[in-house]
């Protein structure tokens, strides 16, 4: 990939102390934005928005910044160093719990394109119990798609396997091939080479049956109370990349090719058709999705009550409802 590394963060924060100065005119100059982006093609609107000009139509120069860890990015979206970035919503839930401010924006899609694969010789579930799995971070997108994979086969996600922190899907890949990891949930551009090898496919994780908000727009709400028009500018552009990938496949498997650095081109083709059929016109964060997410966590950790089945607390539709009842998306063809 050609992500800049999470590692450049003295260069990171240069950047946006220049990105925050109140003195950039919209007119003159584009603001620039950090933003954070993990290997997910959920992310494909940041990257189509930025390589399309849709951004910079907008007034906004995007710098996709590549971190690791749902943790980092809501605690980098806390302190300032990003204005947005893409978080899955359970590191954005267990930051607002504990007294962060954060919130979710909006979310491509409802669910991932994400698929549990075991190792040739483990075709059924009983066969797994007592064996190894993997995630990137504990509490990741990847974990929770891992729980809800071995509870819909009946088996114990806290007691029937022993779970690995990895630090990243590659990672992943490399312990199952191994044979040190035995299953794992990953996304499709992990397990794509291991379904092609026949390698078994016990859970597909991107039907509507496994809601989650992955990799959505995250910011702080101080943010979008002080800078409401860098936020509509922004999910604007946002907005019309997502209409950009549903029109123009040939731009968008380009797109994939270079951030990813992909030459197979019936992986991209596929890819393309595969997160077309997910994406939304209209990129609101599922309240379902956000009362899964705590109830998944309330049952691993105590959660104070004023939370629990109050989806509000942890998404801010202000914006993107401002654009809908000016007409904005009818006007944008979206």
């Amino acid at each position: 990939m050609i992500f800049k590394p999470a590692r450049e963060a003295l260069l990171l924060v240069v950047w946006v102390i220049a990105a925050l100065s109140p003195a950039r005119s919209f007119a003159q100059e584009l603001l620039r934005v950090p933003y954070g982006v993990t290997t997910s093609l959920q992310h494909l609107p940041i990257l189509v928005g930025k390589d399309s000009g849709l951004f910079a139509k907008y007034g906004l120069n995007v710098e996709p910044v590549h971190i690791r860890g749902g943790a980092l990015i809501t605690t980098m979206i806390m302190s300032g160093t990003v204005q947005f970035s893409g978080a899955g919503a359970e590191s954005v839930v267990s930051a607002r719990i504990e007294g962060g401010d954060v919130a979710l924006i909006g979310c491509p899609a409802d669910t991932d394109v994400v698929y549990f694969v075991a190792r040739p010789e483990f075709k059924n579930p009983a066969s797994l119990k007592g064996k190894s799995s993997a995630v990137t971070r504990l509490g990741s997108t990847t974990h929770f798609y891992l729980r809800a994979a071995l509870r819909s086969l009946g088996l114990d996600p806290e007691k029937d396997m022993t779970i690995l922190q990895l630090g990243g899907g590659g990672e992943i890949v490399t312990a199952m091939r191994s044979g040190r990891v035995t299953a794992a949930a990953l996304p499709y551009r992990n397990t794509f080479s291991l379904i092609q090898m026949g390698w078994p496919l016990l859970v597909d994780l991107s039907t509507p049956n496994f809601i989650y908000p992955s990799s959505c727009v995250a910011t702080s709400r101080a943010f979008i109370k002080s800078n409401p028009s860098a936020v509509e500018r922004f999910l604007k552009a946002y907005i019309e990349a997502g209409g950009l990938i549903k029109k123009d496949s040939a731009f968008v498997e380009q797109v994939i090719k270079k951030w990813h650095r992909e030459t197979d081109s019936s992986f991209i083709k596929k890819t393309v058709e595969v997160y077309t059929r997910i994406f939304k016109s209209t990129p609101y964060v599922s309240d379902q999705g956000l009362v899964i997410v705590l109830k998944e966590l309330s049952a691993r950790r105590p959660v104070p009550k004023e939370f629990i089945a109050k989806p509000e607390l942890f998404r801010d539709h202000g914006p993107l409802e401002k654009l809908v009842k000016e007409g904005w998306l009818e006007r944008a063809g979206q």
